[in-house]
This record gives C-alpha cells, sequence and structure tokens, in this order.
C-alpha cells in the first residue's frame, strides 16, 4: 500500500515539476536537469522510503498480506454444509458449451453462466470429450459461485474437480470486520499489534502487516537470541572493511614505491603483471579462488601437503575462512591502490626529493616522511570509499564462503563470514523461519545510515585536505 501511495505521489509532484519547467521556464538547464530528476526519485527516493516503512512493519513470512486480503479470504472460505450428501460428476465439452453429467441427470451451459438446472440425460451427445481435472479447476476458478441445481437435493456447488457439494461459508461476517466460525460457534479476535485474527487464542488464516514502530530495531538490539548474532556480525563487517582497506592500501603503496624505482622495460613487465588480478572479472576470480581452497581437491593444500602439512580448512573453520575471504580479496584489491598510488607518486615534484638528499636523506627517510605522508594526505577520500564498498561487499563473502562456516544455535542461517549485507539477504529470502523482509528492511536502514555518515565523512575530510 505504502509503495502504490508513494509511487502515486511521486508521479503527480513530478508532472507538476515538469509541467512547471517545460511550460513556463526558459532554462535550458532545468530541461536537462529533469530526467536526471526523475529516476533519482523513482529508483532512489521511492525504494528508500519503502524500506524504511517496511521496516516499521512486521511484513514477514505468515504477515505477506493485507488486512483487506485476509478478510477476503475469509469470506471465500467454504466448508461443507453437515450431512450433505457428495455428488461425483463428469465435465464434458463440445466446440461452444460444456456438459456437466451427475449419475443420470446431465445440463448444459456455458463458462460464464451462473446457475445450471440438472436435467434428465437420454445419453451423451456425439462430438463430445471429457475435460482433464485441471481444466476443470480452471473453468471453477473462472466462475467459483457458479450454483448447480438438483431436481431432488436441492443447490450444489463446485467442492473439488470432481464433487459436488452444499457448501456455505466457514466464516459468518457479523460486522465491523467481526467474524463468526461456523463449526465451532466462536467469535475470531483480532490482535491489531501484530496482525492476526485468533480463535480461542490460536492463530487463524494468514496473518497481515501492520505498522509496528520500533519493534524490529528493539528486537536487533536488545533481543537475547537477535542481538547476539546481529552484534557479532556488525562487528565482523566492521573488521572486515577495516582490513581490507589496510591490506589493499599497504601492499598496493609498497609495490607502487618498489616499481617507480625500477627502470626499463622490467618497470613495465612488474606492472602488467601486477595488473592482471584487475583485468579478471571480480566473480570468476572468487569462483576460481573457491575452488584453489577446497579443503580436499585445492590446489593450495596440495602444494602443502608436499611439505608434509596437513589440509587446512580454508573454507570450513572460522578463522580461517575470515583468513581466505580477507586474502582474496587483497589479492583483487591491490591493484586498484597501486594504479592509484603509482599517479600520485608520479605526480610528486622530484624538486622535493633533490632537496632531501642534499639533506642527507635516505631513501627510506624519504619515504616516511616525504613519499608516505603525500600519498596518504591524497588517498584519504579513496580509503573512506574503500571502506564503505567493502562493508557492501556481498559479491566477494557469498561467493567464496557463502558466508559459512555456519553459527550453531541461532535462528538465522547465518555464517562467521557473513556482513551486514549478506545477513540482510538471509533475513529476506534465507531464514529458517520464513522470509522477514521488515527484519532485512531494519539492517538495511542502519547500512544506509551508516553509508551516509561515511560519505558526510568523505566530504568533510576532502574540505580539510584542500586547505
Amino acid at each position: 500500500m505504502w509503495l502504490s501511495y508513494a509511487l502515486s505521489i511521486s508521479a503527480i509532484v513530478l508532472a507538476l515539476v515538469g509541467i512547471w519547467i517545460y511550460a513556463f521556464q526558459k532554462k535550458d538547464a532545468y530541461k536537462f536537469f529533469f530526467p536526471a530528476l526523475v529516476l533519482f526519485v523513482l529508483f532512489s527516493l521511492v525504494p528508500i522510503s519503502y524500506s524504511i516503512y517496511v521496516s516499521f512493519t512486521n511484513l514477514k513470512t505468515g504477515h505477506l498480506l493485507e488486512r483487506k486480503n485476509v478478510i477476503e479470504l475469509f469470506e471465500n472460505e467454504k466448508m461443507i454444509e453437515p450431512k450433505s450428501e457428495l455428488l461425483n460428476f463428469q465435465v464434458f465439452k463440445d466446440q461452444e458449451d460444456y456438459l456437466l453429467v451427475v449419475d443420470n441427470l446431465s445440463a448444459k451451459f456455458k463458462a460464464k453462466d451462473k446457475s445450471i438446472s440438472l436435467g434428465s440425460m437420454a445419453g451423451l451427445p456425439p462430438g463430445v470429450t471429457k475435460i482433464s481435472n485441471g481444466d476443470v479447476l480452471d473453468l471453477i476458478e473462472k466462475n467459483p459461485e457458479m450454483k448447480i441445481v438438483h431436481p431432488a437435493l436441492g443447490d450444489y456447488y463446485f467442492f473439488r474437480s470432481d464433487i459436488l457439494a452444499k457448501i456455505k461459508p466457514r466464516y459468518e461476517r457479523l460486522g465491523n470486520d467481526k467474524f463468526k466460525d461456523n463449526i465451532t460457534g466462536e467469535n475470531l479476535t483480532e490482535d491489531t499489534e501484530i496482525g492476526q485474527f485468533k480463535l480461542a487464542g490460536e492463530s487463524v488464516g494468514p496473518g497481515y502487516y501492520t505498522f509496528t514502530g520500533l519493534s524490529n530495531y528493539k528486537e536487533l538490539f536488545f533481543d537475547p537470541a537477535t542481538n547476539m548474532v546481529f552484534l557479532k556480525t556488525l562487528s565482523w563487517t566492521f573488521v572486515w572493511a577495516a582490513l581490507s582497506v589496510i591490506l589493499t592500501f599497504s601492499l598496493g603503496s609498497f609495490l607502487a614505491v618498489l616499481l617507480n624505482d625500477l627502470e626499463g622495460k622490467s618497470k613495465l613487465i612488474y606492472r602488467m603483471v601486477f595488473i592482471i588480478p584487475y583485468s579478471i572479472p571480480f566473480f570468476i576470480s572468487v569462483l576460481i579462488f573457491k575452488g584453489m581452497l577446497n579443503k580436499d581437491f585445492g590446489e593450495v593444500n596440495t602444494i602443502l601437503s608436499y611439505f608434509s602439512i596437513s589440509p587446512v580448512p580454508w573454507l570450513e573453520n572460522k578463522l580461517w575462512a575470515r583468513v581466505s575471504v580477507l586474502m582474496v580479496n587483497l589479492w583483487l584489491g591491490f591493484p586498484y591502490m597501486l594504479l592509484v598510488i603509482t599517479g600520485i607518486i608520479q605526480s610528486i615534484p622530484k624538486s622535493i626529493y633533490e632537496a632531501s638528499s642534499l639533506e642527507g636523506a635516505t631513501k627510506f627517510q624519504n619515504f616516511r616522511f616525504l613519499t608516505f605522508p603525500l600519498v596518504l594526505r591524497a588517498m584519504i577520500p579513496l580509503l573512506i570509499g574503500s571502506f564503505g564498498f567493502n562493508l557492501n561487499n556481498f559479491v566477494g563473502i557469498y561467493l567464496l564462503t557463502g558466508g559459512g562456516p555456519v553459527m550453531s544455535d541461532v535462528s538465522t542461517p547465518i555464517g562467521h563470514t557473513d556482513i551486514l549485507i549478506s545477513y540482510t539477504y538471509r533475513l529476506a529470502f534465507e531464514g529458517s523461519q520464513g522470509q522477514n523482509f521488515a527484519m532485512a528492511a531494519a539492517v538495511s536502514m542502519l547500512i544506509f545510515v551508516i553509508v551516509v555518515a561515511l560519505t558526510f565523512l568523505n566530504f568533510k575530510v576532502s574540505k580539510l585536505l584542500k586547505r
């Protein structure tokens, strides 16, 4: 419902803005800006607003419908009347009409007829063919209220694809969306806080999603069963992102400085070799490493076996799995740092180094007091951006370890290498208790807040570095 409202309001606002720009404004800049505004609203603001809304609801398995849909289900649910005689039937079809046969009675009808009166049957007319149970179900679905009038037994309805029965509503509507169960005679009660109808304290039928306030956020931080998993995942997410940035930056810096001092063709050859990981598609590299790190058949353990080293559970053990994802991410990430830092080093005026050499500075002192500070100053905004990227590096984690190894004694099948973004995916699509879109939206909102905070930090740092 919220999504339809958001789209409707967005369409109206964008239409008014479009009319104002193209009809009353003479500045071409506004006209070029408007398509970008439309895309920003439809593909950024609307999804974000919908995610915020879902995070304040209980949209999950068992509560995926709107309230009106649940009420319609209660109204449409039927039951066989007590002591009703069940009648077997068959449906035949000729070119235009259907033929319903019940014992020695029959009646011709069309798919849109609301009532059929059975009469005596002399025999099957020539040219008719019996239709399958699937076609019968399609016929019933298109016209579920079709009534079959039996001359001796009264009104009947389709109950199954082969049985007619006298049926009546399972739940009798009493008004104001209240219902009575015609089997027990008890009234249904509605728990609006959780979006569920109940009978004698037990849930009846599917629930509906409803506004639950901050319950999802409270569960994340204060519920013992949930916050342990969430806080572990949150802490590992920051450790993973920080170590990924530190390792790739360190290796990229080391190689950039090392290669910068080389001369001739060897410099070009080494740079080409180190750029190879960057040229291979990311997901292909991860899948290759997944095979190489296989405990039983991987090439890494095969090589280690030559040195009498026992097979290492690279992807099965908590510690080794985390080491594996960090090392693979280092392999895939350092070429980017190498390229950027090489460009920064080459932009540093050589006169600075000439002046330092006159003062007797060594190569290490030049690196420590000149190269590294200048590179770090230029790299800080990129490092913050890289940190934000690794916070949401879903593909690297999911393809290599699948988030595993799996934590024990948790309701959501989450692993020791899962980060917040893969935790969100598991909540939404792989939970052992069903899909929990509301909790996934709550976690995604926390990720959104973190990324926004990093973005503002990046802007702030960039401005400070310009001074």
